[in-house]
């Protein structure tokens, strides 16, 4: 199965990248296409065509930062404006840093938004979160 990264105001984005490669190819999940956005608008856009194309999407970054361009801001934003209910979200819980991560579904389609630090990414890659993907994609 294919899916797409989008990064978002990432830093480590290329250590990012090869942390979240390895953990999905233990379920047999690789990058379809890899994007970056700098503003909100244009994550949205990104967003937009990562779901266009494939029902799974990893967002990297944007989690450490406040205001408007907090990504969980941004996120909440957005869906206000969809069908997806508050059911449909579940933090993700960070045992190595601060920042907590989401996984957002709709039907069928499946976000993932995880820090830019290749470590708490890989620990937030748990054996759970990989089983409720691979469930969810018949993998």
């Amino acid at each position: 199965m294919k899916c797409n990264l989008v990064f978002y105001l990432a830093r480590k984005t290329s250590y990012s990248e090869k942390a979240l490669k390895k953990a999905l190819a233990e379920i047999n999940i690789e990058l379809h296409n890899v994007c970056a956005s700098t503003t909100p608008l244009m994550l949205g856009e990104k967003l937009t065509e990562a779901l266009s194309t494939c029902n799974l999407v990893f967002i990297i970054g944007g989690l450490g930062f406040s205001g408007e361009h907090r990504l969980s801001d941004v996120l909440s934003r957005a869906l206000a404006t969809t069908k997806v209910k508050i059911s449909d979200v579940r933090k993700l819980a960070n045992s190595v840093g601060k920042n907590c991560g989401y996984l957002i579904r709709s039907g069928n389609q499946l976000m993932v938004a995880l820090p830019d630090d290749p470590e708490e990414l890989t620990a937030m890659l748990t054996p759970q979160l990989k089983a409720y993907i691979s469930d969810m994609y018949n993998l």
